[in-house]
């Protein structure tokens, strides 16, 4: 089949169209090194089926069936866009796409601009609160679980940061479609609903991160710092555990430096919930003394879960 093709997105899913696509996208590139990229499929992480990966620049979404395609789709040249740290890729919450790449298909995500991390540095300037933010990062004897940090979802950020109540409804549609049918991104052909869904999560990227984004250059660099680490959150782990302590909706700890630094206190002493390690003044002392020691996330976690 060849590549079905309308104003503001592509379709392929055809090997002999494949190498057309990637260099049609390389082509539009040369004016502008900023992508967008998202990925679906089945439980998508390295356990998953990583079946959809849509690569967008501002006006145009490109989805490859990778169901269809398999490893040519990143062999013929997408693989080392992805890899390119030099060409930065807008993503909203990149950590299961990247551990799908990389444990499906060898491909190491970089260059990456997270807009999840992007909207709670937004969020902290539109509440004028960046020093309390700052402050939640700084290690206590006895942390509160209500210092950790919530994350939003897409169809909240589209809401909350442009209004637009079409994309919504799409992404809406989508969102439902997937509810309704959880091996949905198997089947063939896509639904329009869907590929709205993957047009609306890759092109709107661009909207989103003019709105958000500051030209401060230490935001910047702090952005670019959290964002490298969201990529390699699952992807760098020996062994997942898919548990509440490793999904939930809480920010990780460490993962926004501190304004004015792009690095993190060094520690020895595993979290028995997410099995990272901090400085032992993260815990309480209580805690540590029964071997049962949990960083401030995987505390609310418990709480939560006992509520």
């Amino acid at each position: 089949m060849a590549a079905k093709t309308t104003h503001n997105y592509k379709l392929v899913d055809d090997k002999g169209d494949l190498k057309e696509s990637i260099a049609e996208l390389k082509g539009k590139l040369e004016r502008n090194t900023l992508l967008a990229v998202d990925c679906e499929g089945l439980s998508l992480s390295r356990k998953g089926a990583l079946t959809i990966l849509t690569v967008a620049t501002e006006e145009k979404a490109y989805i490859f069936d990778v169901l269809k395609l398999g490893q040519a789709v990143f062999s013929e040249g997408l693989g080392e866009m992805l890899e390119d740290k030099s060409r930065e890729k807008l993503m909203f919450d990149c950590r299961q796409d990247s551990d799908a790449l990389w444990h499906q298909f060898n491909v190491k995500l970089t260059g990456v601009l997270d807009l999840q991390l992007l909207e709670i540095l937004c969020r902290h300037r539109r509440t004028a609160s960046g020093s309390q933010s700052s402050a939640r990062n700084k290690r206590r004897r006895c942390q509160i679980t209500d210092e950790v940090e919530n994350i939003s979802g897409f169809r909240r950020c589209l809401e909350r940061y442009l209004g637009d109540v079409d994309l919504v409804r799409k992404k809406e549609k989508g969102m439902q479609a997937v509810k309704l049918d959880e091996e949905v991104w198997k089947k063939r052909p896509l639904s329009d609903d869907l590929i709205q869904y993957l047009i609306v999560d890759t092109i709107t990227m661009f909207r989103l991160y003019n709105k958000m984004k500051n030209p401060n250059e230490d935001e910047q660099a702090r952005l670019r710092v959290a964002s490298e680490r969201y990529v390699d959150f699952y992807r760098g782990r020996r062994e997942r555990n898919y548990n509440k302590y490793e999904r939930n909706a809480y920010l990780a700890l460490d993962i926004i430096p501190e304004k004015g630094r792009i690095d993190f206190a060094v520690g020895d002493t595993a979290c028995t919930g997410c099995k990272r390690k901090f400085p032992q003044d993260e815990f309480p002392e209580k805690r540590l003394s029964i071997g049962d020691q949990k960083c401030r996330v995987c505390m609310a976690v418990e709480k939560d879960w006992r509520y």
